[in-house]
């Protein structure tokens, strides 16, 4: 500010106009037509007091507004400094709330239970692929509810994972048509040694279907779908073809078909009852079963026809 005041002009001595250096000043007032009450040096100085003294209360006036002004400034810059950090401190609150709210959203929920009560089952060990697909109620192969499967859980979870690593995998599981994803090395896959349900033995698929049946929990299925799933399986127990040379194999192939198919019908919101028996499909089957067993006949007629021509 150019007019500022640099000094507080209270502070200022006044000066002695009786003293010899303002003489000329006096002089020139007595001399002076216009001052006619100025006739000696006594009222000449009386007059320059006078005037200094005018001067100085407007220089104390002056000073005394800036001194306000100043105030008035210095609380407003106060006032605005307080306001801005109240602001930010609402705002590291609220971003320390929403961080904590994005915490809570990650953590499994904390349900209350029985004091005293234990457990009165054995806990169900699946692979944790399953496990996920099972959760999501997606259709899950059998191998992964066999003993090799469960051992490889085991194993792979001993595993000293780098997170750093990443690879390509489908979103939505080998048996589902969905877009690649980037997957960290220590994500829950799908195992490279699974079988598909066509490929097992029916010993494999005695041994699958009841821990099966108990991971169904998983996905909170209602009772009558658990039900249905195993009566289809009961009654595949209980079917005449077992008895018959080639019907273990052709009962594999037709719980491989019916169970990706019913999965199928159920996303499309059109399930039916996995237990009642579809002959059409289990037909099918036994064709297969018998052109299999064409082609093994059919392979080692031209084995043992080679091995003849080597002989002979």
């Amino acid at each position: 500010m150019a007019n500022r005041l640099e000094f507080d002009p209270a502070l200022m001595p006044r000066p002695d106009f009786t003293d010899e250096f303002y003489a000329a000043f006096r002089n020139s007032l007595i001399i002076d037509p216009n001052h006619d009450g100025v006739t000696n040096n006594q009222e000449a100085a009386r007059h320059l007091e006078e005037q200094w003294e005018v001067a100085n209360t407007r220089l104390r006036e002056r000073y005394q507004a800036q001194v306000l002004a100043d105030q008035e400034d210095a609380d407003r810059r106060r006032e605005e400094a307080e306001e801005l950090q109240k602001q930010r401190e609402t705002e590291d609150r609220e971003r320390m709330l929403e961080q904590a709210r994005e915490v809570e959203k990650k953590r499994i929920p904390v349900y209350s239970f029985v004091a005293g009560q234990g457990a009165n089952r054995k806990p169900l060990r699946i692979h944790p692929y399953a496990e996920k697909l099972m959760a999501a109620r997606k259709y899950v192969p059998l191998w992964y509810f066999l003993p090799d499967a469960a051992l490889e859980a085991e194993e792979r979870a001993k595993e000293v994972l780098d997170t750093n690593h990443y690879q390509i995998a489908n979103e939505g599981g080998e048996f589902s048509s969905s877009a690649l994803v980037l997957v960290g090395t220590h994500s829950i896959r799908a195992s490279p040694n699974a079988i598909p349900d066509a490929r097992l033995t029916w010993s494999q698929v005695i041994l699958a279907r009841g821990t099966y049946l108990k991971a169904l929990s998983l996905g909170a299925w209602p009772n009558e779908h658990i039900k249905m799933f195993a009566e289809f399986f009961a009654c595949m127990d209980t079917s005449e073809e077992l008895s018959a040379k080639g019907g273990a194999r052709a009962l594999v192939l037709y719980q491989a078909e019916m169970c990706m198919d019913w999965f199928k019908a159920n996303e499309r919101q059109r399930p039916y009852d996995l237990a009642v028996t579809n002959g059409e499909v289990l037909e099918d089957c036994w064709k297969t079963v018998r052109r299999e067993e064409f082609e093994k006949t059919l392979k080692g007629t031209c084995i043992g026809h080679s091995e003849k021509q080597l002989i002979y």
